[in-house]
């Protein structure tokens, strides 16, 4: 699925209160990617220039802000690394699940993983359209998952 990321998110926001940080300048952008050293996949710049980061529909996508830390991707990154020694250095946050520590990542082809530490990157989606389009329903599996795993 290879959908235009600004029509995804505007099309998610006819439908789910869309709440935006705002626009990012392109500079910034470039800043907090050589910050953590990870080229941003095409899809995450065009996000975050033209929205900054987002909460729509039950989801709040990280992106590049500075006020807030919960919602910024370099400060969520750079957490995520110096908790868990097996964090992969060529992803960066997307998105905090909320479960276990888990995280939702992008590498710079475009793909989203999740990262659960001590265990392999789970492919979630192949964009983040896709991921914002279908994302809803790969937590919802993933935390069956881990509501039956507590259970063992």
């Amino acid at each position: 699925m290879n959908q235009n990321i600004l029509d995804v998110i505007n099309s998610l926001g006819e439908s789910d209160e869309l709440l935006s940080i705002g626009e990012m300048e392109y500079s910034k952008i470039v800043q907090a990617s050589e910050k953590i050293g990870v080229e941003f996949a095409k899809d995450f710049v065009e996000y975050t220039h033209n929205f900054g980061a987002i909460s729509v529909g039950g989801m709040e996508i990280c992106g590049i802000i500075d006020d807030a830390p919960y919602l910024s991707t370099v400060d969520r990154t750079l957490e995520m690394r110096d908790l868990f020694s097996d964090f992969p250095m060529d992803c960066y946050v997307i998105e905090s699940v909320g479960i276990d520590n888990a995280v939702m990542v992008q590498k710079s082809d475009g793909k989203i993983y999740q990262f659960l530490h001590g265990h392999n990157l789970m492919l979630a989606a192949d964009s983040l359209s896709e991921y914002l389009l279908n994302g809803g329903d790969f937590r919802k599996e993933r935390v069956e998952y881990w509501k039956a795993r507590s259970n063992d």
